[in-house]
């Protein structure tokens, strides 16, 4: 009966991964098939994957207005206005914000650091901000402490001097945070 549960747990654990990965691919293209299917329909131009198509295209397109001087300047207009709103320029601004810190060209999430709380204990967590502010005193940092096995933290703020930055790439501090340490060497 062991062995039997052993191999039973093995598939589990092998399909598990697989499943959840295709099923997000799979909601995702029906969210993104889906955004212009009624448009697409009316003009007798939809089939099913020409909605995500479309998708890409647009967001393509957006992102070269938006690399426009001109257009750039408008959109940011439009951000203003939106930021100013009460209530939706709040949830705006949070998203906002969270989505650039991703950005290639933003400090946000890129620098993962080592907090040295003693010799012995050791926190590992991302550099989020290092300017003084009215919420960060004189020679402390804001640093995010993401907890493993989901997408929650704490922001805690550090004497500048027990932070040491660690050289490695966003995307691999990442994956090892939010798998608790399991991932240990590159590509596993």
């Amino acid at each position: 009966m062991k062995r039997f549960i052993g191999i039973f747990l093995k598939g589990l654990f092998v399909l598990t991964p697989i499943t959840i990965t295709f099923y997000i691919l799979y909601k995702f293209f029906k969210v993104t098939d889906g955004l212009f299917k009624g448009l697409l329909q009316r003009a007798g131009l939809y089939f099913p994957g020409f909605g995500v198509l479309v998708t890409l295209a647009v967001i393509f397109l957006v992102g070269l207005l938006a690399s426009n001087w001109l257009t750039n300047r408008l959109l940011n207009y439009v951000d203003k206005i939106l930021i100013k709103v009460p209530l939706l320029g709040s949830i705006y601004g949070i998203i906002k914000d969270t989505v650039n810190s991703f950005s290639a060209n933003k400090k946000g999430f890129s620098r993962l650091v080592i907090v040295n709380v003693s010799n012995e204990f050791k926190l590992l967590g991302f550099l989020t901000n290092d300017e003084e502010s009215a919420f960060i005193p004189k020679g402390y940092v804001a640093v995010y402490l993401m907890q493993s096995m989901q997408w929650a933290g704490n922001l805690i703020l550090v004497p500048e001097e027990q932070v040491q930055l660690i050289d490695v790439s966003s995307e691999e501090a990442l994956k090892f945070i939010a798998s608790a340490g399991l991932l240990s060497k590159k590509g596993e």
